[in-house]
């Protein structure tokens, strides 16, 4: 099963990061491939994402049933491919930066040099049409007070006959793309306090 993580700073309040990653409204539109999302409810959603796995191109929808609200420093979700079988989950994850590193793309320690080659491939052609997330001069600044700290993880299994095909295509695609998001939330974030 394809799980990634990544983690970035930013000299931002706790507080102010959970109030924009509360609301789901507030970021969707960051989420590579989106194309639209629907509120059913507090914690329900399905999202429609466009995708695409190397040589595939897929539009996907996805139930997220939000399973945590844990505020101010997390939420938890599941999600369920409602028109390709797929299953997963995740988490955003915002927390002080009072000791702990920054910047951190996922790095499974034992991981081969052809896998990390991979996902190197994918991120340059990823970055060549996404283009580069602009981040304040401080991003990614170093611990200490009044810097926050947020980590996105996802984990998808695909199913069907086709999953181990898929699943080995999907984690170097996910990468960048768990990246491109928290980036581009805390880029928004430093702009409005620069703006402000």
């Amino acid at each position: 099963m394809p799980e990634v993580e990544y983690t970035t700073t930013a000299k931002l309040r706790v507080d102010t990061v959970w109030e924009f990653v509360k609301e789901m409204d507030n970021w969707a539109h960051f989420v590579t491939g989106y194309q639209s999302h629907e509120k059913l409810d507090e914690t329900d959603s399905v999202w429609t994402l466009k995708g695409d796995v190397g040589v595939l191109a897929r539009t996907l929808k996805f139930q997220v049933h939000v399973t945590e609200w844990g505020g101010p420093e997390r939420v938890t979700f599941e999600l369920k491919g409602l028109n390709e079988e797929m299953s997963g989950g995740g988490l955003l994850l915002i927390q002080s930066d009072d000791a702990a590193g920054a910047g951190s793309a996922d790095s499974a320690p034992g991981r081969g040099f052809l896998a990390r080659w991979i996902e190197a491939v994918f991120r340059f052609f990823f970055r060549r049409v996404h283009g580069a997330v602009k981040r304040a001069p401080a991003a990614d600044a170093g611990p200490g007070p009044g810097v926050a700290k947020l980590t996105f993880r996802l984990r998808i299994e695909p199913g069907g006959p086709m999953a181990p095909m898929i699943s080995a295509l999907m984690r170097p695609a996910m990468v960048p793309a768990a990246e491109d998001l928290a980036n581009k939330i805390m880029a928004h974030l430093e702009a409005r306090q620069a703006g402000a």
